[in-house]
């Protein structure tokens, strides 16, 4: 039981990190958009590397911040029956469903994981103009998809737990700071 709460503690821990660290991208996302917007707008000199940056950035931020939100409860459920039940029946039914999860999941890594490797062998970039590095971003992929993994496994113990015990013994501890 001891390795059981040091996994969940450990997973909560890395995807509260990583949680943190990805919401900090929206910042300079903003700064290259509003950089971007005044120098099309303002001085009607528009950057060729703007737009491409800032959907490299947001592409890292949605892939990246897929398991903190798991860890926060953040995805959405459908309602209908979800709602209606105890938390035991609603770990029941996450339990029923986490094979879809994790089928997913772990297609996506290898899939990922392939591409990644043959993107950085072949030090791929874009194919615009600036031609700016694509192996970088697609490496947030395998990765994101390997943090999410972690975390749905850490929902299924919970979820296991709550199935035996009736509640929650090891809720997650998000703390950022």
């Amino acid at each position: 039981m001891k390795a059981i709460k040091y996994f969940l503690r450990y997973t909560d821990w890395v995807n509260a990190r990583f949680g943190w660290f990805v919401a900090f991208l929206m910042c300079p996302m903003m700064f290259i958009m509003i950089w971007e917007i005044v120098m099309r707008y303002f001085f009607n000199r528009p950057s060729i590397w703007a737009y491409e940056t800032s959907l490299f950035i947001y592409g890292g931020y949605i892939v990246l911040g897929g398991a903190y939100t798991l860890l926060t409860k953040g995805h959405v459920n459908v309602d209908i029956f979800w709602g209606r039940y105890s938390d035991r029946g609603k770990a029941i039914l996450d339990i029923c469903t986490v094979g879809f999860v994790f089928l997913y999941l772990g297609v996506l890594f290898w899939t990922s994981l392939e591409a990644t490797i043959k993107s950085w062998q072949l030090r791929e970039t874009t194919m615009t103009y600036w031609a700016p590095p694509y192996y970088p971003l697609r490496t947030t992929v395998p990765v994101g998809c390997f943090l999410f993994m972690l975390q749905a496994l850490a929902k299924l113990i919970r979820d296991i737990l709550t199935v035996i015990h009736g509640k929650d013994l090891y809720p997650p501890q998000v703390k950022l700071i």
